[in-house]
């Protein structure tokens, strides 16, 4: 049986998972495939890559506990809508 095409949004859901080599087999396949097929999701991947290398560079530093709590509250918060 051949494999449906991943769609970007699937693709976008497990683009974390393959940067962590943490796909299986078959869905590690799928998504090499879509990323020789669409550029846009190359150029996201490209994108994540550029992130992560800037992150690295930054203090470790935790930020302050007041500016923690609201940044958790907003993340939730955008989960939760």
């Amino acid at each position: 049986m051949i494999d449906p095409q991943l769609r970007c949004v699937e693709f976008v859901e497990l683009v974390t998972d393959w940067m962590e080599d943490a796909l299986d087999d078959r869905t590690l396949s799928r998504l090499e495939e879509h990323l020789v097929i669409c550029p846009p999701c190359g150029e996201y991947v490209t994108q994540l890559r550029q992130s992560a290398t800037l992150l690295r560079t930054l203090d470790a530093e935790a930020p302050p506990p007041e500016a923690r709590r609201e940044l958790l509250e907003m993340f939730r918060a955008q989960r939760d809508a």
